[in-house]
């Protein structure tokens, strides 16, 4: 659906196409709540009220028309105008009960989101917003129609004119508010960005020595009788790759790592580059002989198949040192039970999981 001839931006230059917008979407509201209204009070209206009605329509078209030429400001103090207009024309016609009053509302927030003035100017104007209510009650509160004599019809033009503010208030909400939630949001997702940024390695994807720091202190801080496994993994003979393919094929095997323990790992693993060309790998819920089978898995995944850097292929293998986290939940004891068993692996061969 085109609805182009709402959201066209006006000739003049610097003025607030959001409130341009806002008043067109109002008008057609307002207009269709007229016709609705006319309709459900039947011919006798438009016999006993011709130029009144005439009249009013014909303006709301007008201006819905002026607002692609009209200043901002000035298309915005004849919409107010018009809506106190036609609702004092209207509450003698339908009857108070049929809640034409409650257009007022529909002044009073564009008063606050419309209106670009001093705070208060803005409350001035909904001062004199309130006073004028006050005074249409005094004057017609209860007045009774001379055209709609059906209860029925009588609720159903009150709701016709209920639903139409409501659905105004909600137009000027969100209109009014979106930038505002549009940029939290976009604020919200830059310092998740950042968040993501400051606890990610760049070269692997995987999380950096920071984050694992603060998972290994909340391992420790949180308790729980959840068992927990722990492993430290290097690259064998990592020194060899860089000095003989040089640093970039070395960067080329840490990144491919990475990626095979994003692959074969379970998805709870947190999984971080410790420093280096070692490894950090915790395992949520998992006993030392259930995530001994995970770290062979991922061994023996990292074995089968050479890694492609600069022409070459490379063939890597790792050496693990696997530890649960003790009972008190001290992660200091266990990481430095995992690295002196990866160490120890390192001692007796290399390309194993000890445990």
């Amino acid at each position: 659906m085109n609805l182009n001839f709402i959201t066209k931006d006006i000739s003049e230059k610097n003025e607030k196409k959001t409130v341009m917008v806002t008043l067109r979407m109002l008008y057609l509201l307002v207009f269709s709540a007229f016709v609705l209204d006319t309709l459900l009070a039947g011919a006798e209206t438009i016999r006993t009220y011709p130029w009144q009605i005439v009249i009013l329509f014909v303006a709301v078209i007008c201006l819905f028309a002026s607002t692609y030429r009209v200043p901002t400001r000035v298309s915005l103090i004849l919409f107010v105008i018009y809506l106190f207009v036609w609702t004092l024309s209207m509450i003698p016609v339908y009857g108070w009960s049929a809640g034409m009053q409650n257009y007022y509302i529909i002044i009073l927030m564009l008063t606050f989101f419309a209106s670009y003035r001093p705070v208060k100017i803005k409350f001035m104007l909904a001062g004199l917003v309130l006073l004028f209510r006050i005074l249409t009650i005094g004057y017609f509160g209860g007045i009774r129609s001379a055209i709609v004599t059906d209860p029925n019809i009588d609720k159903l033009i009150q709701t016709a004119n209920i639903s139409a503010v409501f659905i105004s208030i909600i137009i000027i909400s969100y209109m009014f508010s979106r930038k505002d939630n549009e940029a939290d949001n976009k604020l919200m997702k830059y310092n998740d960005q950042l968040m993501m940024e400051a606890n990610t390695d760049k070269l692997t994807g995987l999380f950096n020595r920071r984050k694992a720091d603060d998972i290994l202190r909340s391992l420790k801080d949180e308790g729980g009788l959840e068992n927990v496994s722990l492993a430290i993994g290097d690259i064998d003979l990592f020194k060899k790759v860089n000095d003989g393919y040089g640093h970039d094929a070395g960067d080329a095997v840490i990144r491919e790592v990475g990626r095979r323990m994003k692959a074969t790992c379970r998805e709870d693993a947190f999984l971080a580059r410790w420093g280096g060309e070692e490894f950090l790998l915790i395992f949520p819920g998992c006993n030392g002989d259930e995530a001994y089978v995970e770290l062979e898995r991922l061994r023996a995944s990292i074995k089968a198949e050479p890694v492609e850097a600069g022409g070459h292929n490379i063939s890597i293998t790792m050496t693990f040192g696997l530890a649960e986290l003790p009972y008190d939940r001290d992660t200091d004891v266990a990481v430095k039970e995992a690295d002196e068993k990866m160490y120890h692996g390192k001692q007796n061969g290399r390309d194993q999981v000890v445990y």
